[in-house]
């Protein structure tokens, strides 16, 4: 009699160890398939594409020019500014001039104002060595009224002519999540 219930609670240490197991790995199995769908969702942009100042010297008379086509015109889309400098600029915002050229030959003009460093002088942004790098927010939620091709130029609009401490200016177009 002692051996069968043995044999029964042997049974049931290993019938509660396989339910264990098998719930963990159910866990496991779960956690990896929701990383995997979060790494899957970070979407590409629709257009993304930077430009280098030379020297870092942002004359204020160069525009970094932008070309993108479009070819749905119901998608909404976020459009945003890229910026980068280093430790030797020194302001704490900077003025654009955005303007955007149309099929039609018209031009849609925008005086931005973005600031680059808080009150203390602390800069703003993604630090990688001596660079700080801004993702600015110039449009959001719009829609292209055309299919075809769209140029963005963007000028520095500052006091100085010659703007130290500028590096690169990207722009970047998402599709807009609804």
């Amino acid at each position: 009699m002692k051996t069968g219930k043995r044999n029964h609670k042997s049974n049931n240490i290993t019938k509660n160890l396989f339910l264990l197991l098998s719930k963990n790995l159910l866990l496991v199995f779960l956690v990896i398939l929701i990383m995997n769908g979060l790494f899957a969702c970070k979407q590409k942009p629709f257009y993304e594409s930077s430009i280098e100042i030379p020297g870092s010297v942002w004359e204020s008379n160069k525009a970094a020019t932008f070309k993108f086509s479009v070819t749905d015109t119901l998608q909404m889309y976020d459009i945003s500014i890229m910026l980068s400098n280093s430790n030797s600029y020194r302001n704490s915002n900077i003025w654009l001039f955005v303007r955007t050229h149309t099929l039609n030959n018209t031009v849609a003009n925008d005086t931005l104002e973005y600031t680059l460093a808080n009150e203390k002088g602390k800069w703003l942004g993604d630090k990688d060595s001596d660079m700080w790098y801004n993702s600015l927010v110039y449009k959001s939620k719009i829609r292209f009224p055309q299919k075809g091709d769209y140029t963005i130029e963007i000028m520095q609009g500052m006091r100085d002519l010659k703007l130290k401490g500028i590096n690169q200016v990207g722009l970047k177009i998402n599709k807009a999540k609804l």
